[in-house]
């Protein structure tokens, strides 16, 4: 796993810095905030994630509730949505 910087953002100020271990820097940005997040539109909050390692700066923002799925499971940004079904199911 790779070390990643993810920086919450409210426009270029930083609000939140954690260091997130991660299979990629998508999984990072999900991660350190336990939110759904999608490739960054310009929008006032976001997430900036650094690779230190290779030099690389991603961007994320969060998923609006308009984008969100409609089938009615939450999907945990650490879970497959196979998993959570399985989940489901034991309730």
């Amino acid at each position: 796993m790779q070390t990643y910087l993810v920086e919450q953002m409210e426009g270029d100020d930083v609000i939140t810095v954690r260091v997130i271990n991660a299979p990629s820097p998508f999984k990072a940005a999900a991660m350190s905030t336990d939110r759904h997040v999608t490739l960054r539109r310009w929008e006032k909050d976001w997430i900036r994630v650094t690779d230190e390692n290779r030099g690389h700066i991603f961007a994320y923002s969060f998923v609006s509730d308009a984008n969100a799925d409609n089938s009615g499971l939450a999907i945990a940004p650490n879970k497959s949505r196979k998993g959570q079904k399985a989940d489901q199911g034991r309730e």
